[in-house]
């Protein structure tokens, strides 16, 4: 018994020791001085707390941010936007926002700096965005190249203000989906390696962003906030699953590793007061700005990091606008350790890249550009991004903006659909415990189709109501339907229409107690589900219908809407 005691022991030893041995070397530690000091601060966006789908507290949250040396944190519990964000506060000295990361059928939304929203928020992506941009919000895509299809981002035509470019979830879910043993020793190692130096192992886990293809046109065209997200919640799920999916969880990445991995610097118009309200809305301009760099702390820390370009039109500093005046300078310092490599790029292409220098000169040519750089740590295999800058955006003219929904003209009115008579050609549905009703009114500019609704209680399990209005042989060769619809409060109301197999479409739109007209394409509408075509077959069509569900409006609610000047239209190019 002793001597087996004593083999297992020194077994045990050996493969302490051997852990040890390939264990990621220690990050390296730098100095600032104030010389070489940017002027930024650190934090963390994207962080999960047990208010969703994280393990703890927002007050142990914010003590593990200030064991990790923080000054921010902007916690993203998972929600439809309804609940009333926390004030901005200093806890353990960390100041915290509190933010939302909504689910969306394309993706996941993050919005910041944004008041409640009057109804829940769900449905497209291109919905919420135009939610989160109505409500005065900054709109952030997470994780938008996850190999797992419920977190991919799919709508890239819409105006999102930011992107995440790194996130350190998907990065061990794109190892996780690889094929092969590889991918597989790597993240056994990992388990290994963890407990020996957590933030560096994560940080050997990092994977290239696979978005660059689809970061690059939007850039030259508009102002596009980058930034890396923790998305911490200190839960790993088995089986590839979200950590609120699986009963078996495992306790790390802990939040303090986490937070020890990488770090969002910010350069604020102003230092920090200690008056959280105050230094909050610093915060977030300077987020809104664009003044902001990734910085990977697993493989060094602290990071000094300036990128700036001069034209005839002046300085810029990563974010900014400079319009275009003659070929423009590019100027990179840091505080980059021997083995990393200095890059400035144009777009995706590499205008330089010099290993081993702390301060990179390089002058690009003339004309509108997007330029960005980044500090590769390439003394090992393979390379990891160390520092990525935000672009600075040389323009020859104003942003453009993305157009949300599809913008059409319409041909005048092929076929009305309400006479403002009656309600001939109309009928409610609704589910067995909801309630619906239909008719005429006078509002104060002429007659109305009056709509009313009331959602049955309880949890969300399908509750609806619609107005419908039917058509024999269909709508060909119509191609578009237009209306003028306001309600009693901020709501979405869903635009359906409906074929001879019951199949549906649908437009989602916003609604308030003004009237607005509303000119929407059947071509524009998505599938309710699954369809037997993406949209709607014209020739099959039978029915058009106001909805109102629990996909945007709570159980229980009622209201009503108004509608008038309904018509078939024809789209024109």
């Amino acid at each position: 018994m002793a001597r087996w005691f004593v083999r297992t022991a020194v077994a045990a030893i050996a493969v302490g020791l051997l852990v040890v041995a390939t264990a990621p070397p220690r990050r390296q530690a730098l100095v600032l001085s104030s010389e070489n000091a940017d002027g930024t601060i650190a934090g963390i966006v994207h962080v999960h707390t047990n208010r969703s789908d994280g393990l703890s507290s927002p007050d142990d949250v914010a003590a593990a941010a200030a064991r990790a040396g923080l000054k921010f944190l902007v916690v993203t519990d998972h929600g439809d936007a309804t609940r009333t964000p926390d004030p901005p506060a200093y806890r353990s000295g960390i100041l915290c926002l509190d933010a939302v990361e909504i689910s969306t059928s394309g993706g996941h939304y993050i919005a910041i700096d944004m008041p409640a929203a009057p109804y829940p928020l769900a449905g497209e992506a291109r919905d919420v965005v135009d939610d989160v941009k109505r409500l005065g919000g900054f709109g952030v895509v997470a994780h938008p190249d996850s190999p797992k299809p419920q977190l991919q981002w799919t709508d890239w035509t819409v105006p999102f203000d930011g992107v995440e470019l790194l996130n350190l979830d998907t990065s061990w879910r794109v190892l996780a989906a690889q094929s092969g043993w590889a991918s597989k020793r790597r993240l056994a190692a990992a388990l290994l390696h963890y407990p020996v130096r957590a933030p560096e192992t994560i940080a050997t886990l990092i994977q290239p962003t696979a978005i660059l293809s689809r970061w690059e046109p939007l850039a030259r065209t508009r102002r596009l906030v980058t930034m890396a997200g923790a998305d911490a919640h200190a839960k790993l799920a088995l089986w590839n699953a979200d950590p609120g999916e699986s009963a078996f969880a495992l306790p790390l990445p802990g939040y303090e590793p986490s937070f020890r991995v990488l770090s969002l610097h910010t350069q604020l118009d102003r230092p920090l007061t200690g008056n959280a309200q105050e230094d909050a809305a610093a915060l977030v301009r300077a987020i809104r700005g664009g003044h902001v760099y990734t910085a990977v702390d697993g493989l060094a820390t602290p990071p000094s990091f300036t990128f700036t370009a001069r034209n005839g039109a002046g300085t810029a500093q990563a974010g900014d606008v400079l319009s275009a005046s003659g070929a423009v300078e590019l100027h990179v310092r840091s505080n980059a350790p021997p083995g990393f490599t200095t890059v400035v790029h144009k777009g995706t292409a590499t205008l330089s890249a010099v290993r081993d220098t702390q301060d990179l000169t390089v002058h690009g040519p003339q004309g509108a550009d997007v330029y960005w750089a980044e500090i590769v740590s390439t003394s090992g295999a393979p390379p990891v991004t160390w520092v990525r800058s935000n672009p600075i955006y040389v323009r020859d003219g104003s942003d453009t903006k993305a157009q949300m929904p599809r913008a059409f003209r319409a041909s005048s009115p092929g076929r009305t659909i309400f006479d403002g008579k009656s309600t001939d050609g109309w009928n409610v549905e609704h589910d067995a415990v909801s309630l619906a009703a239909i008719e005429t009114a006078v509002g104060s500019s002429g007659p109305e189709l009056r709509f009313r609704f009331g959602l049955a209680s309880g949890p969300p399990v399908g509750q609806y109501a619609s107005a419908t209005f039917r058509f024999p042989d269909g709508v060909r060769p119509h191609d578009a339907l237009t209306f003028t619809i306001r309600a009693e409060r901020p709501m979405r109301v869903s635009v359906q229409v409906r074929d001879t197999t019951a199949d549906r479409w649908r437009r989602s739109i916003y609604v308030d107690e003004t009237a607005q007209e509303h000119s929407v394409a059947f071509d524009d509408f998505s599938p309710v589900g699954v369809t037997h075509a993406p949209t709607p077959p014209l020739e099959g069509i039978r029915n058009v219908m106001f909805v109102v569900d629990t996909t945007n409006t709570r159980p229980a609610t009622s209201g009503r809407i108004w509608i008038r000047g309904a018509a078939l239209a024809t789209s024109v190019p």
